[in-house]
């Protein structure tokens, strides 16, 4: 998924995270998440959904555009968005857990 990397990377920016926040929170080194950046790194759509939930944005502005249409039917995106929210409430806690983690750690 070509491009992946630098949405993620500008999300990222817009956010204002580091790259050491965002290794923290996927539970990665900073090496390992610059490559995800840098496109070195084959995503599984289970990262880029965790990705997605750091920097609170929809996972599928990450997604490359598809190359012959979408072939996608409504029905499959409303699914898809219903997975996205189950996925969302469980990892809530999780996440906010690593944040504060990191926040302790960090002294602020």
């Amino acid at each position: 998924m070509k491009d992946v990397g630098e949405k993620i990377r500008l999300q990222r920016l817009t956010k204002k995270y580091s790259q050491e926040y965002m290794a923290f929170m996927l539970d990665i080194s900073q090496p390992a998440y610059s490559k995800i950046e840098r496109d070195e790194t084959e995503l599984t759509i289970q990262r880029i959904f965790d990705i997605a939930e750091i920097l609170e944005i929809n996972p599928y502005t990450l997604l490359p555009k598809p190359k012959h249409g979408s072939g996608i039917t409504l029905a499959y995106f409303r699914t898809l968005e219903k997975l996205r929210k189950f996925w969302s409430k469980a990892k809530t806690k999780k996440l906010q857990a690593r944040k504060d983690t990191f926040k302790s750690k960090q002294g602020h």
